[in-house]
């Protein structure tokens, strides 16, 4: 291991490469009640499993546990002492589903509680022997936790409609692409988002951990206020399922 990591025009390349913001808003795929979008699964393997935080009534909304990349997560620690009121913090499995969506041309993901992967598992089971010719329509129906989301064979596609599906052809998934779209909370952001959920985080974190917290929040409120800084950390709204991601 090196902590070089490009030499000369290797280096050059990476200095001059542009650095492209994901767009989180268009990148996961969000539905309201009735709500759906068309798309095109490329395999019949393309979800993968990952290890998530929330507590909705404490304004902690759905992140990745940082446990499974070696570092110490805040969250891990705080639902360990199971104090009142976060006792439902602990680490659940989630599954991220990447689907083409023919309308946008982009593959998107889409984020899923256990029991809504083993309703789209099937689905794309059933079918996978047809994927490379048939696009389907992926719904929502309900709302909290009577949430579902189905997905339906589209029998004919108009012939626009067969040019967007043709443009996937031969495109796969990656695994990075997953991992793009997960954006894991570094340690001191989790205690500071327990700090402003009321967590006792002086009583359960060094100090200088929790000094480091608050800085970071004062960040978070200079960027809402107009100021320089790290860019809060997006709240789900009034319409947003909890079950989705960020």
């Amino acid at each position: 291991m090196s902590i070089i990591t490009a030499k000369g025009k290797d280096a050059k390349a990476s200095l001059n490469k542009k650095v492209e913001k994901i767009d989180f808003k268009k990148l996961y795929i969000r539905l309201k009640d009735g709500e759906s979008c068309r798309v095109r699964l490329l395999s019949a393997e393309d979800y993968c499993e990952y290890l998530a935080h929330a507590s909705y009534a404490n304004g902690i909304y759905t992140q990745p546990c940082i446990k499974p990349i070696g570092e110490k997560c805040a969250l891990c620690e705080a639902s360990d002492l199971k104090a009142k009121g976060f006792d439902g913090l602990y680490a659940k499995k989630r599954y991220l589903f990447a689907f083409a969506d023919i309308d946008m041309g982009e593959i998107r993901l889409f984020d899923a509680t256990k029991g809504q992967a083993q309703q789209l598992i099937a689905g794309i089971e059933q079918y996978s022997e047809d994927l490379e010719t048939v696009a389907f329509v992926f719904k929502r129906t309900g709302n909290k936790v009577e949430t579902n989301y189905s997905l339906s064979p589209i029998l004919r596609l108009k012939a626009e409609d067969k040019e967007k599906f043709g443009k996937f052809d031969g495109v796969t998934v990656e695994p990075e692409f997953f991992e793009s779209g997960l954006q894991p909370r570094t340690r001191i952001q989790q205690i500071a988002l327990l700090m402003q959920a009321g967590f006792p985080v002086a009583q359960t974190y060094a100090a200088d951990e929790v000094k480091a917290a608050q800085a970071q929040i004062d960040e978070w409120e200079a960027a809402k206020n107009g100021g320089e800084g790290v860019k809060p950390i997006p709240k789900a709204s009034e319409d947003d399922n909890p079950d989705s991601v960020f």
